[in-house]
């Protein structure tokens, strides 16, 4: 079976099970902290390491996490980590993470700009997602990258609208370039 179908499946079950205990918010919340915690090098190499025994890592995670974490959350690590499938726990986090998105309608996008914007750009911006992927609720994450010039680069989903000055500038550049009725001496 492969990663992504094995890691969608478990997601989906403790999706399912989060939702069906009434207890969803929490599940996510412990999700999104053991996903800050796979980005720690070491945690992330111990988690997936075929050397440390089950038991050691159930241990180091309930030491970890223990009383942190929601109890139904608990029981899906220490399944995971008896069936011997930790190595996929970084893939079935980010599953769990694109289906709770899924369930909730939200979508995520990008907006990058030469310079920072106020509220009113990035609602207008919130508004453009909402408009063309049909889901309720964007999550706008926003960067500045000065060697756009001016305007934007806005993604989400498989879109991408670039609007900034130096896309503009580099597609002048190549209809110059493609001029076949420039004369050279």
């Amino acid at each position: 079976m492969s990663a992504t179908r094995l890691a969608s499946r478990y997601a989906k079950a403790l999706l399912d099970l989060s939702v069906e205990k009434m207890q969803l918010e929490e599940v996510h919340n412990d999700m999104e902290v053991f996903q800050k915690a796979l980005a720690n090098r070491d945690f992330g190499l111990m988690v997936k390491s075929p050397i440390i025994n089950s038991d050691k890592k159930k241990a180091i995670l309930k030491r970890i996490f223990g009383n942190k974490f929601n109890n139904i959350t608990n029981k899906f690590m220490d399944i995971i980590i008896r069936k011997k499938r930790e190595f996929y726990l970084p893939e079935i986090v980010h599953e769990f993470e694109t289906q709770y998105k899924e369930r909730k309608q939200i979508t995520t996008a990008t907006l990058i700009t030469a310079s920072a914007v106020d509220s009113g750009i990035v609602e207008q911006m919130k508004q453009i997602v909402r408009r063309d992927t049909g889901k309720a609720n964007v999550v706008l994450e926003t960067s500045v990258d000065e060697s756009l010039i001016g305007g934007f680069i806005l993604k989400f989903g498989d879109k991408l609208y670039d609007s900034s000055i130096s896309h503009k500038l580099e597609k002048l550049g190549k209809q110059f370039d493609e001029n076949k009725y420039v004369r050279t001496f």
